[in-house]
């Protein structure tokens, strides 16, 4: 009976988690058409010179697919408007949703893209489970997505940005996935990092919010 409740628990968690990744990928998915077509021309401009400046790209457009698409991430998410919010942010505002799916909002709401060393892919049942190590806590992570995501965009022994968040069972990913600019930039990111903290008290998260789109763009000009 004991054996019989353990997998009736565990069967539930699965599908509880299955719930969540479609729920939160339909989630991000508005959210990043509502960044494309419900924002304003002059929030647009201001924000791609704000990035070419910041990131030194030249301006006013962006110089490769790569450099586009980390803009298209740091518009919904970490910029700040003229109000002083990132647009997620005001998405979650816009928008009538359910207690659990606002707590995945405020879970990718804090999420950065995070460089994480992959060791191993495995696949199965049109999931793929990424297998990394943590650059700063020398600790391995699990990172769950889709089946047709993986052969282009992650390779073992790449130094991978992904963006991820905790739901039932696994972390899901969010998003596209970037190659650093250099897997050299592995210990640039760690010396960066302990420089930051040591003299702001920034954390982690804060700190690759800031700055991991000038590393996932490193030789691009």
């Amino acid at each position: 009976m004991q054996d019989k409740e353990l997998l009736d628990l565990s069967q539930y968690r699965i599908k509880k988690q299955r719930i969540a990744e479609e729920q939160i990928d339909e989630l991000y998915q508005q959210a990043f058409q509502y960044s494309l077509k419900e924002t304003n021309i002059r929030e647009k401009v201001r924000a791609k010179m704000l990035f070419a400046k910041r990131f030194q790209l030249k301006e006013p457009s962006m110089v490769s697919k790569k450099a586009e698409d980390v803009f298209h991430q740091w518009f919904l998410f970490d910029y700040k408007t003229i109000k002083g919010q990132t647009l997620f942010f005001q998405f979650l505002q816009s928008r009538k949703l359910s207690a659990p799916v606002k707590m995945m909002g405020a879970l990718l709401l804090t999420a950065p893209p995070e460089p994480l060393m992959v060791t191993d892919i495995h696949s199965g049942d049109n999931e793929v489970l990424i297998t990394a190590e943590h650059i700063i806590h020398d600790q391995k992570e699990c990172v769950k997505t889709t089946g047709e995501r993986v052969s282009e965009e992650i390779q073992p022994g790449s130094l991978s940005f992904m963006r991820k968040v905790p739901l039932v069972t696994d972390q899901w990913l969010i998003g596209p996935v970037f190659q650093a600019g250099s897997n050299d930039v592995q210990a640039e990111i760690k010396k960066h990092y302990h420089q930051k903290n040591h003299e702001t008290g920034v954390l982690w998260r804060t700190f690759l919010k800031e700055e991991a789109p000038s590393y996932i763009l490193k030789g691009q000009s």
